[in-house]
């Protein structure tokens, strides 16, 4: 009896030891977020007080979109959100833990509204304390816009998610990379559409795509805006985005005050040197010609031609082209304009076949002013289509009194 006693006690005393080492896990309190003031993104940004730091100091609450997140490495400790009515750029105290896509709640409180270089911001934004996730997939379809609808609505844009067609980088193809990935600085590119509306392209270099090759073509950019002082700039959220394989426009605006840059060649046929294509200089450069002789006061035979680099129209479906011209002093001769699709790029014009465009484009007609520029219209290619059309301005000049002096600029050709 005292040897069941004793065992019983030894049991019990084994069971209390084995049940004192079971640890117990205290159950987690579940993080309330509290809701507060509801307000849009439009609104938020409205509380801001220019010129200071506004911080909230209350409940206000504001839904939106996550449009850009730190997956790639081209942003960090921050992310943009979007609704409705506006884009919102966030900065989190720590790595945010949201992804594009994501449908997401932000209380306010603590954190403060302000501007840096111009962008607005939220600082101070707490992974846990101010950010509740609501949905996942709730992917934003990108506004499509143009280069010269953002530079005009700078302020309406910031934040938001953007689309670009026929646009591509000025230095692709020339195996410039987004970035500088092995020294991690972060690099401006100049993205360009066919009218030579430009906006700069910033990437980080930290960001796991900075050393990939710039696309060479154009196409469509997809990215969300930012602004840095007076200018704005798109930030990528995935190069696979960018779908730029289509043939780039040709844009010459002889700015550079060069008539063959870019690829353009001068043929002078004949006639003096005074009759061959130049640059009138200025600010705003433009290429001239003109048969006029001053020692005689009147024009001189002549034969002149501005033509184009080649142009691979041949996954095109509409292209055109079009530029702005200028009249001085007398209407003849007439400057014309010409297409080809079967000259070799460097040999005397006349060899190939031309097709005379001269009639369908809008001409100057003031020979009183060098004010009255103006627009060509839309020359449409699409009767040439091929892999080696070219363009040409061609000038044949007259033994005769009161000829005039011609000035073209801003060609651009849109495959």
């Amino acid at each position: 009896m005292k040897s069941i006693q004793k065992y019983s006690l030894i049991l019990f005393s084994t069971i209390v030891v084995l049940t004192s080492c079971t640890k117990e896990y205290d159950t987690p309190t579940n993080r309330t977020i509290p809701v507060g003031n509801v307000l849009t993104i439009a609104e938020v940004r409205a509380l801001h007080v220019p010129g200071t730091e506004t911080r909230i100091t209350q409940d206000i609450t504001v839904y939106g979109v996550v449009t850009a997140d730190e997956s790639t490495g081209n942003l960090y400790k921050e992310t943009y959100i979007q609704d409705e009515t506006g884009g919102l750029y966030l900065r989190f105290t720590t790595n945010s833990g949201v992804y594009i896509g994501d449908s997401i709640r932000v209380n306010l409180n603590k954190t403060k509204l302000l501007r840096y270089n111009q962008m607005l911001q939220v600082d101070s934004v707490h992974p846990d304390n101010n950010v509740t996730k609501i949905a996942t997939q709730q992917f934003r379809t990108p506004e499509l816009v143009s280069i010269s609808t953002l530079k005009a609505n700078m302020e309406s844009y910031q934040g938001k998610l953007v689309q670009l067609d026929g646009v591509f980088f000025i230095e692709g193809g020339l195996t410039k990379t987004y970035a500088d990935g092995v020294n991690k600085e972060s690099v401006s590119r100049i993205l360009q559409d066919a009218g030579s509306n430009q906006i700069d392209v910033r990437t980080s270099g930290y960001a796991n795509f900075a050393n990939d090759t710039l696309p060479a073509g154009s196409g469509t950019f997809i990215g969300v805006v930012a602004q840095y002082n007076s200018g704005l700039q798109l930030i990528i959220r995935n190069p696979n985005e960018l779908k730029m394989t289509g043939s780039r426009p040709i844009f010459k605006d002889f700015n550079d005050q060069s008539l063959t840059s870019g690829g353009w060649t001068v043929q002078h046929i004949s006639g003096p040197s005074y009759t061959e294509w130049g640059i009138f200089a200025a600010t705003n450069s433009a290429a001239k010609i003109s048969c006029y002789n001053s020692g005689t006061s009147s024009g001189v035979a002549s034969e002149s031609w501005l033509i184009s680099p080649v142009i691979n129209l041949s996954s095109s479906t509409s292209p055109y082209f079009n530029f702005r011209n200028v009249v001085r002093y007398g209407l003849n001769p007439q400057l014309k304009v010409m297409v080809s699709t079967n000259y070799d790029g460097t040999s005397n014009p006349n060899t190939a076949t031309w097709v005379d465009l001269t009639s369908q484009a809008t001409w100057d007609t003031d020979i009183n002013s060098w004010s009255t520029w103006t627009s060509s219209g839309n020359l449409s290619l699409t009767p040439y289509i091929s892999a080696t059309t070219y363009i040409a301005f061609q000038h044949i000049g007259i033994n005769a009194s009161g000829v005039g002096t011609w000035e073209i600029d801003d060609i651009g050709i849109n495959p």
